[in-house]
């Protein structure tokens, strides 16, 4: 049967009442950063049984799928395998989790998966499902997860645990867990929904992140800081001058009128010309990262007063909402019909979690959505009964 994690919306703090015009923003900036300072870092983890052996997260490897993947690997009580040698993971446990990337090979790729039959030769590497040792659990997401994870599963049997991220297009019963965003329309046995997307961002995380040396790069006391995420073009957007032309057009009020500092990242798929512009219109006085050295993704969301992101990554706008910060997307122009991403900026909107950006500022609160803990912990309760 289908269930639900998420909070009811009824629970959320009213999210529409805008700011004023003249809305101040240092004077929120300092109210915000007292607050802070004495907020309570609850632990993930809980009293959920321990795990043990090896966790493989499943995916083509794009980064939004190993982020949602290593996030609910890692609030199952998995740690890294390169991190296995590290001080913070016991000598007495092997919970460690790996990526295993998989890409389906021809025909297999472009059929339906009522014609795939489950077996590792349907994909260009099919030895890397024969590794030792065997998963214990397998995190699978994305198309090219679904047939690897419904092998091993056929393979191993109870001696291993499935679940897939994101509508896998197929009969969900041959998994042990789904979970599916409730602005996909995917559902059936053994389906659980969440909100937006899974992920790896917890207040732990966000708490170390602001005493990084990293943050000290982010920050100007004297102003608030606006952490600008960027995507780019993929399937469903483009990223067209237009768009450029507008986004600029909105940072450049935000700077001029609420003397806010920017904290801009881009990603791979930003265009060329954006991290150009970046650079020589903001580079002076605001933080601009473009892929040269560590990414500080987790200080500009810890230390962010307001976020901006581009709704092209589902990913990235339920990561920023899970910070509690008022979150501003910035939408891009569509170069074919987005129903999902539609349906998605549509829910958090109405649930007061996102507002569009329009290069002003405003105040709001509301809960973070917490889907990812919630569904670790029944993970790990029903592996224990497995």
């Amino acid at each position: 049967m289908d269930g639900e994690f998420s909070q009811s919306d009824s629970n959320l703090a009213d999210g529409r009442a805008a700011g004023p015009k003249g809305f101040d923003a240092l004077s929120m900036h300092r109210r915000l950063a007292a607050h802070r300072d004495g907020t309570h870092v609850n632990s993930h983890a809980g009293g959920a049984p321990a795990v043990t052996g090896r966790c493989w997260c499943i995916s083509k490897g794009m980064a939004g799928m190993n982020s949602q993947t290593a996030g609910l690997a890692s609030a199952v009580g998995y740690e890294p395998l390169e991190n296995a040698d590290d001080d913070r993971v016991s000598t007495a446990t092997s919970a460690t989790y790996e990526f295993i990337n998989t890409r389906m090979a021809f025909p297999w790729k472009f059929l339906p998966f009522s014609m795939i039959p489950r077996s590792g030769r349907v994909l260009k590497q099919p030895e890397v499902l024969e590794a030792s040792p065997q998963p214990r659990l397998v995190v699978s997401c994305g198309r090219h997860g679904v047939i690897p994870a419904l092998y091993l599963k056929k393979k191993l049997g109870r001696e291993v645990f499935t679940v897939h991220i994101q509508d896998p297009k197929c009969d969900t019963s041959g998994f042990d867990m789904v979970l599916i965003p409730k602005h996909d329309s995917g559902r059936g046995p053994n389906v659980y929904l969440t909100m937006g997307a899974l992920h790896k961002v917890t207040p732990e995380k966000l708490e170390a992140a602001r005493h990084t040396p990293a943050a000290a790069q982010l920050v100007d006391p004297t102003r608030p800081l606006v952490s600008v995420l960027l995507g780019g073009k993929n399937g469903y957007y483009s990223f067209s001058q237009a768009d450029i032309d507008r986004l600029f057009q909105k940072l450049n009020r935000l700077v001029d009128e609420h003397d806010v500092r920017l904290a801009v990242l881009t990603s791979n798929r930003t265009p060329e010309e954006v991290c150009t512009r970046l650079t020589n219109d903001f580079g002076e006085n605001h933080f601009i990262w473009n892929g040269q050295g560590l990414n500080p993704y987790f200080e500009a969301l810890a230390l962010a007063d307001y976020i901006v992101v581009t709704g092209d990554s589902v990913s990235m706008v339920t990561e920023a909402t899970a910070t509690g910060r008022p979150v501003f997307v910035e939408h891009l122009t569509e170069r074919r019909t987005a129903r999902r991403f539609r349906k998605f900026h549509s829910m958090f909107e109405e649930a007061g979690l996102t507002r569009r950006f329009e290069g002003e500022l405003a105040e709001w609160e509301y809960e973070p959505p917490n889907d990812t803990p919630n569904v670790a912990r029944l993970i790990r309760e029903r592996m224990a009964e497995q």
